[in-house]
């Protein structure tokens, strides 16, 4: 009985296992042959069509996969498929490249028949060649010895049956949903119709950059998004074609209309080679900021790994990194030129993606900063358009923003009352884009962080006369608030709009003093966290808050000039005030807070219901 030749050491299926750690992959390399076979055939015989066939024999555990591609001969059998490690289409693809007969082969003829055993018990091989007078059956148990025997040609039409007698424990793979699905995930773009027990195709054969219309802007668009439509659950947002000359790459990349915090859905391609898949949910190509993107790309020049589950790092796996990174941020900014409400709305959807990698990755966020927009009172615009609307003051613009998103009624009515634009920069990375912007024009742009900025242009200070008539106020309204626990320095100033009767500047202390109350409340906490969390908090309380009173409120003016403001009735007016300013910068009240508000404002109420009732009265008797 003839014996297998090594070309490694070590048992058929150990290596198989090892070399193929994913059991259905098998149907991957057979079909990936099965293409290789037939392309080699098309090289002199241009008929027949191509055509694989998988067939399932539940009763023997078996599947077979033919083709009518170029068959083997002997000698075919004896120097590649009885060698392990040897690659037959590998072998005759450069032997025809010699003779400029270029093929498109993408297998490896001896290896990949190997990944059969990581799930066979036996595998058959009958083959023929086109005009032959004799077929050929080899038969493999998965160790040194093999059998091989000669068949009449009328047991085998040209072109090579492989029938894997599956293992008990491996049965699952005659289940032709999974098989079907197993198809479509490696080689839905192979050019050859694949049959299942006759019926099909079950592969796509073509993808839309397959098709002739592919040239059609029009045409590519709308094909590639009933494509994308199909093959993910997340519809596309924006579709991005991929037709790169150098290195060669072929497909569609797309940003789906639903984005997963922390990009878990996202940043990932299904990667094909010469239209067989090489890497499904490959997350290492696109560049590490591009987590907002899915897609397919299928590039030929890329040069598999032995076990063909992924790609080597060189030289053309790098340059297609930066061509595709280089396409995505050209269709960004595309879009921003040409469709800005629908860039808006991608802007909107993945905020925390896009900017929150053009905050982390400063390439890409030197490319489309200027195209970000950031959401002000007269809508959402970019940096450049803001500083448009912005006057110069000593060769600068001003930069208005402010970092707690709640704070916009204050800030917007006092930067409206003076003619000016603030940037409500409470989103996530918002504030981080706004220095990076300032740092690299310096010379032209001033940040004026409203939530901590004590300007004199917008809080004009009282002359030495007024300051001392509104000191009695200002220590009185402290001294009430102190009564509450809440650690506050009041000012009186002066200030627009005129109805505004006090501001908060507590942007970023109210901001973390709120994300560490929500942390505090949730129950899985970890041991310790909690008491860690509990010192930074009373940090966080021990910080004051400034209360700014404007003087030309009347309310304002008349406890001004109230003879002793830390009179009992005059204090549900000073926490009156302050709590009217926590309102209508939306921080958020504690529990006290609420209970203390709530009780001051019942008193107040009453108090006005009993003055209305007393002048009714006297105004009757009168």
């Amino acid at each position: 009985m003839p014996k297998m030749r090594a070309s490694f050491q070590g048992l058929v299926r150990l290596l198989a296992r090892s070399l193929y750690p994913e059991p259905d992959v098998f149907v991957r390399e057979l079909l990936q042959n099965a293409h290789d076979s037939i392309q080699l055939r098309r090289v002199h015989e241009p008929e027949p069509a191509g055509e694989i066939r998988i067939d399932m024999d539940e009763s023997s555990r078996a599947l077979s996969f033919s083709d009518n591609g170029t068959g083997m001969d002997r000698r075919d059998i004896e120097e590649f498929l009885s060698v392990i490690g040897s690659t037959g289409t590998g072998s005759r693809a450069r032997e025809l490249a010699t003779r400029d007969v270029a093929v498109a082969t993408i297998g490896q003829f001896g290896i990949g028949l190997l990944s059969a055993f990581v799930v066979a018990e036996r595998i058959e091989v009958y083959t023929r060649k086109p005009m032959a007078t004799q077929a050929w059956r080899w038969v493999n148990h998965g160790g040194e010895d093999y059998e091989l025997d000669a068949l009449p040609a009328s047991a085998q039409p040209p072109g090579t049956r492989v029938v894997v007698t599956l293992a008990p424990d491996r049965t699952a793979f005659l289940d032709g949903r999974i098989l079907r699905q197993t198809v479509r995930r490696y080689a839905d773009f192979l050019p050859f119709p694949i049959l299942l027990d006759g019926f099909g195709p079950i592969n796509a054969v073509n993808a839309p950059w397959h098709e002739p219309v592919w040239r059609d802007p029009g045409e590519r668009e709308r094909l590639l998004t009933a494509f994308l439509n199909q093959r993910y659950a997340d519809p596309p947002l924006v579709v991005i074609p991929v037709d790169l000359s150098n290195p060669r790459a072929l497909g569609g990349l797309f940003i789906p209309t639903r984005y997963a915090p922390g990009g878990q859905a996202g940043g990932t391609v299904d990667l094909f080679q010469t239209r067989m898949s090489i890497r499904p949910n490959d997350a290492e190509l696109l560049p590490e900021w591009a987590r907002f993107v899915r897609g397919v790309v299928d590039c030929p020049d890329l040069q598999p790994t032995a076990a063909r589950d992924n790609v080597v790092r060189d030289g053309v796996y790098h340059a297609l990194r930066v061509a595709l990174g280089e396409l995505i941020v050209t269709a960004l900014l595309d879009l921003a030129a040409r469709d800005r409400p629908r860039f808006l709305q991608l802007c909107d959807w993945h905020h925390d993606a896009i900017k929150g990698m053009a905050a982390q990755h400063p390439d890409f966020g030197a490319a489309v900063l200027d195209h970000l927009p950031f959401e002000t009172d007269q809508g959402q615009l970019t940096l450049p358009d803001y500083l448009d609307r912005q006057p110069t003051t000593n060769g600068k613009k001003p930069l208005y923003f402010f970092t707690h998103a709640a704070d916009a009624n204050q800030f917007y009515a006092l930067c409206q009352a003076r003619g000016l634009l603030a940037i409500n920069a409470g989103r996530p990375f918002d504030e981080t884009l706004l220095r990076r912007y300032a740092e690299r024009h310096p010379k032209a742009v001033e940040l004026k962080p409203l939530d901590r900025l004590d300007d004199p242009a917008l809080y004009e200070r009282l002359d030495a006369a007024e300051q001392a008539e509104y000191a009695r106020l200002e220590r009185a309204m402290d001294r009430a608030l102190a009564e509450m626990e809440t650690r506050v320095k009041t000012q009186v100033r002066r200030f627009r709009p005129d109805e505004l009767s006090a501001v908060l500047l507590a942007g970023q202390r109210i901001a973390a003093f709120d994300a560490m109350e929500q942390a505090l409340e949730k129950p899985f906490l970890l041991d310790g966290l909690a008491e860690l969390a509990g010192e930074v908090r009373d940090r966080l309380r021990r910080q004051p808050l400034t209360l700014l009173l404007n003087a030309t409120h009347p309310l304002v003016q008349r406890l001004g000039a109230v003879a002793d403001p830390t009179e009992a009735r005059y204090r549900p007016l000073l926490t009156g005030l302050y709590h009217a300013a926590l309102l209508n910068a939306q921080h958020r009240l504690t529990p006290a807070a609420a209970r203390r508000f709530h009780a001051d404002l019942q008193a107040l109420l009453l108090d006005h219901l009993e003055l209305q009732v007393h002048d009714s009265s006297v105004g009757a008797r009168n």
